[in-house]
């Protein structure tokens, strides 16, 4: 394969609409992961001051003492691979969708790449963005469990629509030559 033919079937409509929306899934990934106990959030957000100082100490109060580092670590990984749990997620829903749209597959690899990156290295630009698409959650109380359901399946939507509604498929369905031909006829 020459690199003109390479570089005829990416797409960078489909590369940066499923960037997007693998950055909602992975987002509403981590909303999600925070209901997973939802007790011991609230506990460590109660004193954080505490556990950040003096970790030890958190231990000692009578209210944390079945946190023990077993939980706390089952609830730190839960955390932590829910991100890429949500960017594989999306992968894996870029890649199916490229494959039975008979669009070229390394589109969705470059996502992958590219939305690997921009998490690794906090590129996504989520401090910002986090203030508009957590607005919805913020009916119901902070940190509460209605306000991470709410944010994650606001994300979670706006992902899934990003990534099966026809308007946004048609958008990214690439313009073949026999379609440039009859565009010049008219």
């Amino acid at each position: 394969m020459t690199l003109s033919n390479f570089l005829s079937k990416l797409n960078w409509r489909l590369t940066v609409i499923h960037l997007i929306a693998c950055c909602f899934f992975i987002y509403s990934f981590l909303m999600f992961s925070y209901l997973h106990d939802h007790e011991f959030l609230m506990r460590l957000l109660d004193h954080p001051k505490t556990w950040l100082n003096n970790p030890e100490n958190w231990f000692k109060d009578p209210k944390n003492r079945n946190f023990t580092p077993t939980v706390i670590a089952i609830d730190a990984l839960w955390i932590s691979l829910s991100k890429p749990i949500g960017l594989l997620t999306g992968f894996l829903i870029s890649l199916a969708i490229t494959i039975k749209k008979h669009w070229y597959w390394v589109n969705s690899l470059i996502v992958f790449l590219l939305a690997s990156l921009l998490l690794r290295y906090h590129l996504f630009g989520w401090n910002y963005l986090s203030y508009i698409f957590m607005a919805l959650g913020a009916v119901f109380k902070e940190y509460s469990i209605g306000y991470f359901l709410v944010n994650g399946l606001v994300m979670l939507t706006i992902g899934l629509m990003l990534f099966f509604l026809k308007q946004v498929q048609k958008f990214i369905s690439p313009v073949t030559v026999s379609e440039k031909r009859d565009e010049a006829i008219l």
